[in-house]
């Protein structure tokens, strides 16, 4: 760390990069879209009737009810983001941006190893999001440019077993859980300030699952996992600030670089149930709820001037749902629809000057819907989830006070996947 000049940085450095339009470095949604080829189509509900890759993110004992060895691929081809602060701004108007993405939702492959034993690897991209904004009052002459990518990996191997003639499996996966996140932003405000700030953070943590599935007889089956809290085992993090201040006619400069942010992307405790009924070669349904409970962590920690400052999140607990459903056309065409939750562990206060650190707290509500193709050794889906929300979010004001405010969120991706069988 060093600084060019004494100024008060514990306090601008956050109000500079995480105010206002910033706020949006973690909203505490578990996903921003659903993945995976059976599941991608029926809103993510796929607790109880998982297999092939889709288990190994899911649930590990649905490995157990593949039907061979296989290799999997699904990708959103195209998406687009958009998000708006309704009245974002002190001096009218709105904030708005609209971002393009390309996401490799998810890839694996899984192998028979005997009767009983099925082994599963795979890499998921659950969450990703990018901001743009640039905003003016040209009036009074005060501008501002922000940048945001934040986007998270999960990549580990899984294992079931499922003994002849029980009907019952079980599974485990060990994940390694990769987060990275860059954000930027430059302010101007004539005869005031001028400021840019950057922060870069990446995080790898680990986390286990263990579940179960249940045969319950004429298509029927129950499932439940259970998920570890991530556990951090490595970050990395740097931050820079330069600003150039007019006070009285007289100007200030002052510098600030660290490489020793420490960095956290703690993903709670997690509980999940399903329930559904499969008929082969016609129909199916599946029915999910998935709970989080609520969590304190420390989000970003760094020295200033000697003195440790952290920045803590208080997540609130959380229950999501998926709903999906499959009609098999001329028993090659399944044709999938599905709707899902992804609610928001974070919540704005009515006053967020007496709170910790703050993000947007957007509830979502998709639907997704895919049309696919099977044969003999193959199987490919094409489809899309369209997802909605609104909440809060902070706006932005000369005095540089936080005011609470609304927002809006909609993501739309087209997404393709298919499944080698050998």
């Amino acid at each position: 760390m060093n600084s060019s000049r004494h100024f008060p940085f514990s306090a601008l450095s956050v109000a500079l990069v995480f105010s206002a339009a910033d706020a949006g470095a973690t909203d505490g949604r578990y996903r921003d879209f659903v993945i995976g080829e059976r599941a991608g189509g029926m809103g993510g509900a796929a607790i109880a009737v998982a297999s092939d890759v889709d288990a190994v993110f899911y649930n590990p004992a649905g490995l157990a009810q593949s039907r061979g060895d296989s290799i999997s691929l699904s990708a959103n081809l195209y998406g687009m983001q958009n998000y708006a602060i309704k009245g974002g701004l002190e001096w009218g108007g709105d904030e708005k941006s609209e971002s393009f993405v390309t996401i490799p939702g998810a890839m694996g492959g899984v192998s028979r190893l005997s009767d009983e034993w099925v082994f599963g690897f795979g890499a998921f991209a659950p969450k990703q999001e990018k901001r743009h904004l640039v905003t003016a009052d040209s009036a009074r002459r005060n501008f501002s440019n922000y940048d945001y990518d934040d986007q998270t990996l999960w990549l580990g191997p899984a294992i079931a077993w499922s003994p002849a003639g029980s009907g019952i499996s079980v599974g485990a996966g060990l994940y390694a859980v990769y987060r990275e996140c860059k954000i930027s932003r430059s302010t101007f405000s004539t005869g005031e300030y001028a400021m840019n700030g950057a922060i870069d953070l990446s995080v790898l943590g680990v986390l286990a699952a263990a579940g179960v599935q249940i045969d319950l007889g004429d298509g029927w089956r129950a499932g439940a996992v259970i998920q570890s809290p991530n556990v951090r085992v490595w970050d990395d993090g740097t931050f820079s600030l330069n600003a150039s201040f007019d006070r009285r006619g007289a100007d200030e400069d002052a510098g600030y670089y660290s490489t020793d942010v420490r960095a956290d992307n703690y993903i709670p405790f997690q509980l999940g149930v399903g329930i559904g009924r499969t008929v082969p070669g016609k129909w199916g349904f599946s029915l999910d709820a998935n709970y989080h409970p609520s969590a304190n962590f420390d989000f970003m920690r760094w020295n200033i001037d000697g003195a440790r400052v952290s920045e803590s999140i208080h997540m609130h607990s959380v229950l999501d749902a998926g709903l999906g459903g499959e009609l098999i056309v001329a028993e090659r065409y399944p044709i999938r629809a599905g709707v899902y939750t992804a609610f928001s562990s974070i919540r704005v206060p009515e006053d967020p000057e007496d709170s910790d650190f703050i993000t947007s707290d957007v509830d979502m509500y998709g639907v997704t819907f895919s049309i696919g193709r099977r044969s003999e050794n193959m199987i490919v889906n094409f489809g899309f989830d369209v997802a909605f929300g609104s909440g809060h979010d902070l706006a932005e004001g000369y005095s540089g006070k936080r005011v609470r405010t609304d927002c809006d969120r909609r993501v739309m991706l087209t997404t393709v996947s298919t499944t080698y069988f050998f």
